[in-house]
């Protein structure tokens, strides 16, 4: 049976989408070695961490309208060339401040992958149900991020540089992946008229922007929490009687994602509404249960966090990128940069706080205050249900 060449289009930028996030999540478990490696402290370990989320922050402020300027092919190459770069950069770096630098380019070559390729996805999907384009794209993404950990990982414990093999290895896919690129037929038309860069991008409906901040703030509390596994794991997993290990790290965080990822792919046709209460208290119980990990030094109560925040991620993440992605795609798809720039807040902040917290007060005081901010972020979302409620029944009569 002979192949489409929409389809291969699709696979290339699928692959283009994954790797672009993977190679962000790379590093998360070997941050602990990074630690023993260069004796750094956890809130250094922070910094490395969101440096790479400064520069996802930087590119959804200053490229967000490259896509429409020169068209997502040509921003996806960019973005990826620029991530091969990065991670030549990251296997070189001897210390965090060229780790940070390295990371920040990552995070800048993320940002432009994220938003081309998935407008690029959307265009060259070659299936029927159009409308299911934007909930695939965030099932790749979430198990590009759920890839990177376990992959970084294993290659750690296998290698004897497990601070820069990965980065090579990866960066030598990414290579391949991007001489692939020029097989993408697309030609971009740009407007007439080009209209002046925004950094912020809401709807302009007033239904619409009611439910975009909700969704916003979803996908800020998702990342919060996935970004405090990532970030933390190695110092969470060290408090356990556990042998420690660059792969039980990496797998600990990996698993996260992967549950996020069949959870979205099972239950995707779960009403909107529900999936997303249901997956902000999964993921509000995953934070009590790691409180409680840390309190009782049980694998118990850690293997019940991970899987609760794994479901928690993928129920509440999947119905806020379908709604953004209805929205770019009747208004304007700037939109879709914006919701990252809310959403990512949530990777920055929040871990830069948790990782002070731990060096002055301890771990058990910086989750407790994680976690009731996650706690005040569900109570506002909750009370904001019935508008998106109503939305989501609106799509589905209309759909039927």
């Amino acid at each position: 049976m002979r192949v489409s060449s929409s389809l291969v289009e699709y696979i290339i930028l699928c692959f283009c989408l994954c790797l672009g996030v993977l190679s962000t999540a790379l590093a998360s478990p070997l941050y602990a070695i990074y630690a023993t490696d260069w004796h750094i402290s956890t809130t250094q370990i922070g910094y490395a961490f969101i440096a790479y989320m400064f520069g996802v922050v930087f590119s959804l402020l200053f490229f967000n309208s490259s896509t429409s300027k020169y068209g997502f092919k040509k921003v996806v190459m960019m973005g990826l060339f620029l991530c091969i770069v990065s991670l030549i950069y990251s296997a070189l770096a001897s210390n965090i401040w060229h780790l940070c630098i390295a990371r920040f380019l990552i995070g800048i070559s993320s940002g432009l992958l994220s938003t081309s390729t998935i407008i690029g996805l959307a265009l060259k999907f070659p299936f029927k149900n159009k409308a299911s384009a934007g909930k695939i794209s965030s099932v790749i993404t979430v198990f590009g991020f759920g890839l990177g950990p376990l992959v970084g990982g294993i290659l750690a414990d296998h290698s004897a540089h497990p601070l820069s093999t990965p980065y090579w290895i990866i960066a030598a896919v990414s290579f391949v992946i991007l001489c692939l690129s020029p097989l993408i037929k697309y030609q971009h038309l740009p407007p007439a008229k080009i209209a002046k860069s925004k950094i912020w991008n809401t709807p302009i409906d007033l239904l619409n922007r009611k439910i975009f901040y909700p969704c916003a703030l979803t996908a800020c509390c998702c990342f919060a929490v996935f970004s405090l596994y990532a970030a933390l794991a190695g110092t969470f997993i060290s408090a356990l009687p556990l042998a420690q290990s660059a792969t039980l790290t990496g797998a600990s965080i990996s698993i996260i994602l992967f549950i996020s990822t069949l959870t979205q792919f099972c239950l995707k046709g779960l009403h909107e509404a529900k999936s997303l209460i249901l997956g902000l208290c999964s993921v509000l119980l995953g934070c009590f249960c790691l409180i409680m990990a840390q309190y009782t030094s049980s694998i118990i109560w850690l293997s019940i966090s991970i899987l609760m925040i794994g479901l928690g991620h993928g129920l509440a993440l999947n119905p806020a990128y379908y709604f953004i992605g209805l929205m770019s795609q009747k208004e304007n798809p700037a939109i879709f940069s914006t919701f990252l720039l809310i959403g990512y807040q949530g990777t920055i902040w929040p871990i830069l706080v948790s990782s002070i917290i731990i060096d002055h007060y301890g771990i058990m005081a910086s989750l407790t205050i994680f976690s009731a901010l996650i706690l005040l972020a569900s109570v506002w979302i909750f009370s904001h249900l019935k508008t998106l409620k109503a939305e989501s029944d609106q799509l589905r009569a209309a759909q039927s």
